[in-house]
């Protein structure tokens, strides 16, 4: 498989048809439910940081499932959740370097920028949510935190949504077998929901810090993600070859007249 865009036809056969034969309707819509996608993200992280910040019934209910959940933890149960919470730092940065060094020696920059640009922002933009909210973590993260830094959002659950959703969509895209495909998804899925849960089980964040950086991370990916569509579409323009294969495929399945 090369990483290059095969030569005289302009496009990746492994790209949708709309994006194929229709790149600039298709890059078009992508931004507009892009907006619509992100919009709703961080509306629902703002009414989520309005409910927690208020210190009332939401509140209290998310201290009473941190502490019910470590009454009722065990030394085995938190032994697995190190494992996965490992995966969502330390994992997730040794993964993304490894694989945009492989982009980037298959030649394939805007792929290799792509993952650890997005990967590199969004734990930035963690950072300056922490900052931003000033929430402090629940009384049993002493055992897990070696140093201080704020709650909310969870920087693994915010980093592991842009970081593994980021290589998903890239991976998505050089993946031709639909199979392939849905076990890529399903894992990505089921990492970002596991290393969440394993942040609130470990008692190192409350769920509404997980949730919200699910929520953060989410929109994040999104803008990247658009970021990554538009800098493919500028190096790989409509050309005339592109127009003419396309033609060609709708007229290979048009029906017979006469």
């Amino acid at each position: 498989m090369n990483a290059a865009t095969p030569a005289g036809n302009g496009h990746d056969p492994r790209e949708s048809r709309l994006a194929v034969e229709h790149p600039r309707a298709y890059l078009a819509l992508h931004v507009l439910g892009g907006i619509v996608f992100t919009a709703l993200l961080l509306w629902a992280f703002a009414a989520l940081a309005d409910a927690v910040f208020d210190n009332g019934r939401f509140t209290r209910a998310d201290v009473g499932l941190s502490a019910w959940i470590q009454q009722h933890d065990t030394e085995y149960g938190e032994s697995i959740f190190a494992v996965i919470s490992f995966l969502g730092a330390p994992g997730l940065v040794a993964l993304v370097a490894v694989v945009s060094l492989y982009f980037a020696w298959r030649r394939d920059f805007v792929r290799a920028i792509s993952l650890a640009s997005a990967t590199a922002s969004g734990a930035a933009l963690n950072m300056v949510l922490k900052h931003l909210f000033h929430r402090g973590r629940p009384e049993f993260a002493t055992e897990f935190i070696t140093h201080a830094t704020w709650s909310f959002p969870s920087g693994h659950a915010m980093e592991s949504m842009v970081g593994y959703g980021m290589l998903a969509v890239l991976l998505f895209d050089v993946t031709r077998h639909a199979g392939r495909r849905r076990l890529l998804v399903g894992t990505a899925v089921l990492l970002i929901l596991m290393i969440g849960v394993s942040r609130v089980y470990l008692g190192v964040h409350y769920l509404s810090d997980v949730t919200a950086g699910w929520l953060a991370g989410g929109a994040w990916l999104y803008v990247c993600a658009t970021a990554y569509r538009f800098a493919r579409w500028r190096l790989h323009p409509v050309t005339q070859d592109t127009e003419t294969h396309a033609a060609a495929r709708r007229a290979s399945v048009a029906p017979p007249t006469g």
